[in-house]
């Protein structure tokens, strides 16, 4: 009689790790998937930025930061409707989130800055002519000019300055009658003023155009 005997089988001799066969060409396909999906994300970033920065130069700024929220909150549901992959790995859409993020608030930045767009008022720098151009006193953001016998007018001139290229300079007046004459000449407006009496004011309403914007700056003279 013959009795066959099982040996039972050494857990040693089993794997501990079995690894996936590897295949190369859907590696190369995942990977250009989602180097297709990273680029579109950093594109969205940059038009959300500079689309975010265009609507608070406009006065839409609670606009901008709405879009701002709803692009972020709604990032993995635009994907999908434009047939990009999402990465499986949470690591790969952090990523993808942190990019739309810091691009989007770096081109937002970008947008409200020079050379994009200006976000200053023009200055300007009142020059009286004694023998030569000298820069006429300040009290308080009010330029100050002496009355007396020798001063019955003055030769005025003023500076205007801007980040961008001036294209026209006109003001006005309530007292236009103290203005002599006045023109515009290579970045300043002159102007023979005469000296109004002791304590009076001569307001000067400037509009300065560049690009198609104007502005508007108003300046005080004293006489004192």
């Amino acid at each position: 009689m013959n009795i066959t005997r099982k040996v039972a089988k050494n857990k040693t001799d089993e794997p501990v790790f079995v690894e996936p066969e590897f295949s190369e060409r859907e590696y190369i396909l995942e990977e250009k998937e989602r180097a297709k999906t990273t680029v579109f994300v950093f594109l969205l970033g940059i038009l959300a930025g500079l689309f975010e920065g265009y609507l608070e130069l406009v006065g839409l700024y609670y606009l901008s930061i709405l879009i701002f929220v709803l692009m972020l909150l709604g990032l993995f549901k635009i994907l999908p409707a434009l047939k990009l992959r999402i990465p499986e790995r949470n690591s790969h859409k952090f990523y993808l989130f942190m990019l739309v993020l810091l691009t989007s608030i770096l081109f937002w930045s970008v947008a409200l800055n020079p050379p994009v767009s200006v976000n200053t008022q023009p200055s300007l720098s009142l020059q009286q002519f004694s023998n030569s151009w000298v820069s006429v006193n300040q009290s308080g953001g009010t330029y100050v000019l002496p009355v007396g016998a020798s001063h019955s007018s003055f030769s005025l001139r003023d500076g205007v300055y801007f980040a961008k290229a001036i294209t026209n300079v006109s003001f006005s007046s309530p007292t236009a009658s103290a203005i002599l004459n006045h023109h515009y000449n290579d970045g300043f407006e002159y102007m023979n003023v005469t000296g109004l009496s002791n304590g009076s004011s001569l307001i000067l309403n400037f509009d300065i155009t560049s690009g198609g914007i104007q502005y508007n700056e108003q300046q005080t003279i004293y006489f004192s």
